[in-house]
């Protein structure tokens, strides 16, 4: 019995039974904020990248290749079927 009050006594002033109150909580708490801000930083990070790569924010259209604009000209009529070709041989021949 002696020795359970004194390690009773132990932990209330360990505990904070004086005037500073309980020091062993300072390193826990300072551990649990680092870690949240730690999580509000990942989350924040997590959210730009699951929006940056979703179509919510648009990504700038590829540059057309010389090619690409011979094929949508003759798909629009503008080019003749000879002349496609002729564009189309003098790009791959280069």
């Amino acid at each position: 019995m002696a020795g359970l009050m004194g390690a009773m006594s132990v932990l209330a002033r360990f505990g904070g039974g004086g005037r500073g109150g309980p020091l062993w909580m300072f390193p826990i708490m300072f551990v649990l904020g680092v870690i949240f801000v730690f999580a509000v930083i990942w989350v924040i990070f997590a959210l730009v990248r699951y929006f940056y790569r979703s179509e919510i924010v648009p990504r700038k259209a590829a540059p057309e290749t010389p090619l690409g604009i011979a094929q949508r000209r003759y798909a629009s009529g503008e080019l003749s079927g000879e002349e496609f070709e002729k564009i189309r041989q003098a790009l791959l021949t280069s």
